[in-house]
């Protein structure tokens, strides 16, 4: 695939955004709803017998992965703004 045609392809699925933002909704309502009526034969742990426990585990493991990354990480690889112009 040529680089023009990619760069055409992405210029179309941007301007169809509303569509794809949309359509991953829906597929989100339907995961969700999958995981309410579908139930695992046995909890192993006490929480994740409640629904979405495993989707609210990953939201608070990702936030936390970000708190980590911003302020700790970013720090120790962070450079000057003009590193780069004193050569």
């Amino acid at each position: 695939m040529a680089m023009s045609s990619l760069g055409a392809l992405f210029d179309r699925l941007g301007k169809q955004h509303r569509l794809w933002r949309n359509l991953f909704f829906a597929a989100l309502v339907l995961l969700l709803g999958l995981n309410l009526m579908i139930r695992p034969e046995e909890a192993h742990f006490g929480w994740d017998a409640y629904p979405g426990a495993f989707a609210a585990f990953g939201l608070v493991v990702g936030f936390v992965l970000l708190l980590i990354l911003e302020k700790i990480v970013r720090p120790l690889i962070a450079r000057k703004e003009d590193f780069y112009g004193d050569i």
